[in-house]
C-alpha cells in the first residue's frame, strides 16, 4: 500500500505538469497567430534550456520525484519550441516588412479599396466600447474555466495513475517513504539550475523595463506560472519534511520560490498605460479561440 502523502505529492506534481503544458501551448499558439515572438527574451529562453538540462540531470542523479524528472523533459521541449519560434519569426518579420508597401500598391490599383477598407476599420474601432466590455468579461470567464480545466484534467490523470499502481507499485528511494541519497553531482546540477533559472529572468525584466510593456506576455500566463511553481514546491513538501529530504530537494524548492517572486516582478515591470485592459487579460484565451485582432496588431508591430 502506498503512503497517503505520496498520493497528494503526486497529485500536486501532475497539476504542476498540466500547468506547465497549459502555459506553453497558448503562448506558442499566440506567437504563431501573430507571426512574432519578440515579446520573449531569447537570452532568457537559452538560459532556461541550459537550466532545464541541468535540473533534469540533477533530478535523475538524486533520484527525486518522477514528476520532477518529467517536468525537466517537458520544460526542455518547450524551450526548444519557443527558441525555434524566435528564430523562425525573426526571418518572417524580414519578409513582413515589405507587405505594407505591397498592400498600398494593391489598394492604389483597386478603385473600391480606398472607400471600403478605411470605413471597415472605422466601424471596427468606433463605438466598440460595449462590445469590448462584454468581451473582457467573457474572456475573464473563459480564462477561469481554462485554469479549472487544467487542474481538473491533472486530477483525472493522477486518479487513473494511482488507481493502477496503488497496491503494486515499486517506488524508488524518496518516493517510498525513505530518504533519497545525497549525491554531490546531483546537488551541484540542482544548484546550477537554480542559479540559471533565477538569473534568466533578468533579461526579460530588462526587456520589459526598456520597452515599458509586457508585449505578448499574458497576465494569465503569469497566473499559471504562479500555480506551477507553488504546486511544484507543495509536491515536495507534502511528500516529507525531514531535514535530510529537504536538503536533497532544497535547490528545487528555492528555485520555485525565487521564480514566484521574479515572475511577479516581470509582470509588475510593465507600465499600465502601455497596453489596454484587453491586451493583458485577453491574450491567452484569444490566442486559442482566434478572436484576437491579429492583423491589426501585427501591422502595428
Amino acid at each position: 500500500m502506498l503512503p497517503d502523502n505520496h498520493f497528494y505529492s503526486t497529485l500536486l506534481g501532475y497539476i504542476s505538469l498540466a500547468t506547465c503544458v497549459a502555459i506553453a501551448l497558448p503562448q506558442a499558439f499566440l506567437h504563431w497567430r501573430q507571426k512574432s515572438a519578440k515579446g520573449i527574451s531569447l537570452t532568457m529562453l537559452w538560459l532556461w534550456l541550459i537550466g532545464d538540462i541541468a535540473s533534469l540531470i540533477g533530478t535523475v542523479v538524486q533520484g527525486l520525484l518522477h514528476t520532477l524528472i518529467i517536468l525537466g523533459v517537458i520544460n526542455g521541449l518547450i524551450d526548444i519550441l519557443l527558441i525555434w519560434q524566435c528564430y523562425h519569426y525573426a526571418k518572417w518579420q524580414q519578409f513582413a516588412n515589405i507587405l505594407p508597401f505591397l498592400r498600398r500598391r494593391e489598394q492604389d490599383s483597386s478603385p473600391s479599396s480606398p472607400s471600403y477598407r478605411p470605413s471597415s476599420a472605422t466601424t471596427t474601432f468606433a463605438g466598440s466600447s460595449p462590445l469590448e466590455k462584454s468581451r473582457k468579461y467573457r474572456s475573464a470567464l473563459y480564462h477561469t474555466l481554462y485554469v479549472i480545466l487544467v487542474v481538473g484534467i491533472s486530477i483525472m490523470v493522477w486518479g487513473l495513475v494511482v488507481a493502477r499502481v496503488r497496491k503494486t507499485a515499486n517506488l524508488r528511494a524518496g518516493e517510498d517513504g525513505t530518504d533519497p541519497e545525497f549525491e554531490k553531482v546531483g546537488a551541484a546540477f540542482g544548484w546550477l539550475s537554480m542559479v540559471i533559472y533565477t538569473t534568466s529572468r533578468y533579461p526579460q525584466i530588462y526587456k520589459n523595463w526598456k520597452s515599458k510593456s509586457c508585449h505578448n506576455l499574458s497576465i494569465w500566463i503569469f497566473v499559471l506560472l504562479i500555480i506551477y511553481n507553488l504546486t511544484n514546491i507543495a509536491s515536495i513538501l507534502v511528500k516529507s519534511t525531514k531535514k535530510s529530504y529537504l536538503i536533497v530537494n532544497l535547490p528545487w524548492i528555492v528555485n520555485s520560490a525565487f521564480n514566484v517572486i521574479l515572475d511577479l516582478i516581470v509582470r509588475a515591470d510593465s507600465s499600465p498605460s502601455s497596453e489596454t485592459p484587453t491586451d493583458s487579460s485577453g491574450r491567452l484565451w484569444d490566442s486559442l479561440v482566434g478572436t484576437e485582432k491579429s492583423e491589426v496588431r501585427w501591422t502595428n508591430q
